[in-house]
């Protein structure tokens, strides 16, 4: 009986009695078809309207289901789905805690609001995305510096989410979003295999980021 609603299995075993040809207690037959019934109401109840987007870690992109379809949004992708990749020098993307300061690429902002040998290095705002070396004391983001997860979620999401909206080809975005709702299966991945914010000791994968957004705007539909 495990997983039964404790409810339901409350009011439903009170009315058992045994069966005539001295079989399995009518009562129980019964209170297990209306837990099947239950269980199959609250299941169709709970499905959701779309076919949630997956976030595909890179060492599983080979064993994504057989229907489902596989999107690469790193920079080695086919175009338009590089333009996803955070290292697109889209341009004119706000540079979060810098009013008024705009970066090429979310990469260049994520980059070089590093604090690295007590400096922060803005030329990293201009052209297209690329790696800075050294370690980090964290990111500047105003007069705070802030720790790794905390920047995940106030610089490079917010950057990041701000180019889905303004830069990214909107018909791109729409497009996956049509698919879920017709039931399509789409995974995304890029080069890294960490999908969680709070996991430091590897980079936070964009197209978990792009996964979340896509979820968002599918429940946003569903809510209008």
């Amino acid at each position: 009986m495990g997983g039964m609603n404790p409810a339901l299995t409350a009011s439903c075993f009170p009315l058992m009695h045994e069966s005539n040809d001295g079989g399995e207690p009518e009562g129980v037959v019964d209170c297990l078809a209306q837990a099947v019934t239950f269980h199959r109401r609250f299941a169709m109840a709970k499905r959701l309207p779309y076919a949630p987007c997956m976030f595909l870690p890179f060492r599983l992109r080979e064993q994504a289901p057989k229907l489902a379809l596989v999107f690469d949004v790193s920079s080695y992708a086919d175009h338009p789905f590089c333009a996803l990749s955070p290292f697109w020098p889209h341009g004119g993307i706000p540079v979060p805690g810098m009013p008024g300061t705009t970066s090429d690429s979310v990469e260049g902002i994520w980059q070089g609001l590093k604090l690295i040998g007590g400096k922060i290095a803005p030329r990293y705002f201009s052209g297209q995305g690329h790696k800075r070396g050294g370690m980090p004391r964290g990111h500047q983001y105003g007069d705070k510096l802030l720790k790794i997860v905390e920047a995940r979620e106030k610089v490079y999401r917010v950057a990041y989410e701000w180019m889905l909206n303004h830069r990214a080809d909107s018909a791109l975005i729409s497009g996956f979003v049509e698919q879920a709702f017709a039931g399509v299966q789409q995974h995304f991945h890029d080069v890294s295999n960490n999908g969680s914010i709070g996991d430091p000791d590897e980079g936070w994968a964009h197209a978990a980021v792009l996964v979340q957004y896509l979820n968002r705007r599918c429940q946003a539909h569903t809510a209008v």
